[in-house]
């Protein structure tokens, strides 16, 4: 892996971004150098790791944001440890396509210390038609993140006859918003009779989705267009738009924009001299009225009691 100064800062960046979008389950790979960029890589990792910690127990302690366990790196690999199958939530964490993991051996994806303990642990478990064992490993992602984590690794004997076959899974938690302090204002509805949409989203739908997810966080000054005028601009269908944003974010697109505009205000309230009528037009709001009752109905106080 190159590790050159611009490589090193261009990975805090995207640590950094993903930190942003609430995904804690990334790390950076320290290096042999001893400067300023490696005590930050230490240090980001530690904070990283403090907060991620601090979300999970949070969700813990409070029943309205309890975290959910999903397995969300889920590999099918042959005895020689070919990638012949991944899940579109695998290559959404190792930001990589389809094409681009299957046909790679796993120890591609590997650190060095993960690849030894891989060769070493597996000669044992493929001796045996089945076997079911947990490693520790890290994997590197296509933008150079780390992802660490436990993985279940189970052999099987494939039903179609062609020999064993290895299954790597790993459990990730899912959080929700930390912050709010307001008790929610409606209860959960059950309604009978109504069905959970489902979309099947492809490998290029999950981008193209990613991709109005960011388009939203840099521009959370402007509206957005219609659903069905912003799907034909992305090359889909406002169905697909619709409901692959909810499921891939957990909530509805114009949801999303709202959480994000008062998420940004709070930062600007908390770490700017800007006035409140400033941040207001900058995150989109028509009116400080506005944007006081939404920044209010969803932090438990107005901008004004923020600010103090």
């Amino acid at each position: 892996m190159p590790n050159t100064d611009d490589f090193r800062v261009k990975r805090i960046h995207k640590m950094l971004l993903e930190m942003a979008r609430g995904n804690f389950f990334y790390s950076l790979e320290p290096s042999d150098k001893n400067d300023n960029i490696a005590s930050l890589v230490v240090m980001l990792n530690m904070v990283n790791e403090e907060i991620g910690a601090a979300f999970i127990h949070q969700g813990f302690a409070n029943a309205h944001n309890t975290p959910q366990c999903i397995i969300q790196l889920s590999l099918l690999l042959d005895t020689n440890g070919t990638i012949e199958m991944v899940t579109n939530g695998s290559c959404s964490l190792l930001s990589a396509l389809p094409k681009e993991i299957i046909g790679k051996n796993i120890m591609e994806l590997m650190t060095e210390p993960s690849k030894k303990i891989w060769a070493k642990k597996m000669v044992k478990h493929l001796k045996r038609d089945r076997s079911e064992t947990v490693l520790f490993l890290e994997l590197i992602t296509k933008d150079g993140l780390l992802v660490a984590q436990n993985c279940q690794i189970s052999v099987f004997q494939a039903l179609d006859g062609s020999g064993r076959k290895i299954v790597l899974n790993s459990v990730f938690f899912s959080k929700g918003e930390p912050f709010e302090t307001g008790l929610p204002k409606n209860k959960l509805k059950v309604t009978k009779g109504i069905k959970e949409h489902k979309v099947t989203l492809t490998p290029e739908d999950i981008q193209m989705i990613r991709e109005v997810h960011d388009m939203i966080l840099n521009n959370l000054d402007k509206d957005l267009p219609l659903l069905k005028d912003l799907a034909l601009q992305k090359g889909t269908n406002e169905y697909k738009l619709k409901y692959g944003f909810k499921q891939i974010y957990g909530t509805s697109v114009f949801r999303f924009l709202t959480q994000e505009r008062l998420r940004k205000s709070k930062t600007l309230i908390q770490h700017s001299n800007l006035s409140l009528k400033e941040i207001a037009h900058m995150t989109g709001f028509k009116s400080p009225a506005h944007f006081s009752r939404a920044f209010r109905g969803k932090y438990g106080k107005t901008p004004t009691d923020l600010r103090g």
